[in-house]
Parts: C-alpha cells; structure tokens; sequence
C-alpha cells in the first residue's frame, strides 16, 4: 500500500531535482545527466534514486567530486511527503495538491543551492490555483484563493520593505512574497497564515543551528523559500 508508491515518488523526485538545477542553469530537461564538474554522462545505473548516490559515497564516479546531498534530500522528501498527501488529502483533491508540493519541492532545490525562486514555481502558480478552485479542484472558493495570493504577497512584501526602509539593507528576495502568494493561491488566507508562522519559526530555528555550528553572523544569508516550502506542507496536513 506505501512501497509502491514512495517508489513511483522517489522517482519523481529525481525529475524535480532535473527540473530545479536545469531551470536556474539552463538546458533541456530530457538531455543526458551529466557531472556538472567533469561534465561526463552519468552511467544509467547511476541514476537510480537514492541508491546511487549512496552506493558512490556521495561522489562522481569520474572525477570523484562530491555529489550534492540536495539530490537524496529531495528524492526521499519527495517520496515521503507525497505518500503522506496521498493517504491524508481527500482522493479529488490530490492531484492539485500533487502540482502544488512538485513546485515546492523544487523551490527548496533551487533556493538551498541557488538562493532563487523560478517564477514558474511561484508566481505562475496563482492563476492555476484560482483556475483550480473555480473548477472545485480545490476546497477553497475562487474569492479564497485569490484572497490568499494577494494577503501573501502583501505580506511579506510589506515587511521586506519596513526592513530595508529601516536598515538600507534588503530583508527578502523578490522570490519570498511570490511564493507565499503562490501558495496562497492553493490554501487561501487562513492557510497563508499558518504557513508563515511554520515557515519563520523553522527558518529561525535553522538560523540559531546554523549560527551556533557553523560560525555565521547575523549577516550569514538564509533562504527563506524552502521554509515557506515546509510550512505550506504541514498546512496541507492541518487544513
């Protein structure tokens, strides 16, 4: 009843992980693999989700440099979380749910490795979320939704420029309001709300870790995107 599932999942994660380095550096997502380093096709048994990467320690089989631990990290967050949405969110609901977390989930890829947010998995997704509440492919009206999008948005951009009006200094990517307003398209305004308190207090969380471990400053840039990302995923479980 699970295996099956995670497996097609894990999969699946393993093309969002495609889709998320190619959509920052280019490149067509059906092309050959390759070591972005030694830039040499990867060995078809080297594609295998997860395993692969564990079999070579987390290392290019040619040149023997590491391989990003992103690439296992979304393979399994992928498998677990959209096994969890198929057996909690209600069968007619899934597959815009499904659209929702794969843009997520590639938002995390991007914005851990990159520090950007492609639109296409942010902004692009308001007018698919009002589409799909008027639809009734979503338990949220069409007024929800896009009250959700703008209360997002707003936000978060209302806050990034008190902070930079303050300080002179930039509080947020252009990305983050984007995002939230991409998710506020799918889950409406209550759960814009709950995604925001998620997505902060983990965030502060990994900052505190990040300053007591790693030496960083107050300075030290964090993305916010793959929070905001979690967040939106609890809410999915809450609502």
């Amino acid at each position: 009843m699970y295996i099956l599932p995670s497996l097609i999942f894990l999969c699946w994660g393993s093309f969002l992980n495609v889709c998320g380095y190619r959509l920052i550096k280019g490149g067509s997502l059906f092309s050959h693999s390759h070591c972005p380093r030694c830039k040499k096709n990867i060995l078809w048994y080297d594609l295998i989700p997860l395993f692969s990467w564990l079999a070579l320690n987390g290392r290019c089989r040619f040149c023997k440099k590491p391989i990003s631990w992103l690439y296992p990290f979304i393979e399994l967050f992928t498998a677990i979380t959209c096994t969890a949405l198929l057996h909690t969110i209600a069968p007619h609901y899934f597959p815009s749910y499904f659209l929702l977390a794969s843009a997520l989930i590639i938002t995390i890829r991007t914005d851990f490795e990159f520090m950007l947010i492609p639109r296409l998995c942010s902004l692009y997704l308001i007018p698919v979320g009002f589409f799909l509440s008027i639809t009734k492919q979503l338990p949220i009206s069409p007024i929800e939704s896009i009250s959700g999008a703008l209360m997002g948005y707003l936000v978060l951009a209302g806050i990034s420029y008190l902070y930079t009006k303050r300080t002179g200094n930039a509080g947020m990517g252009e990305g983050d309001p984007e995002l939230l307003a991409g998710i506020g398209s799918f889950v409406g305004v209550t759960g814009v709300w709950y995604t925001l308190l998620i997505g902060s207090l983990t965030a502060t969380a990994y900052a505190l870790l990040i300053m007591l471990f790693q030496k960083a400053t107050a300075e030290t840039k964090i993305p916010f995107g793959p929070f905001l990302a979690f967040g939106a995923f609890i809410t999915l479980f809450i609502l």
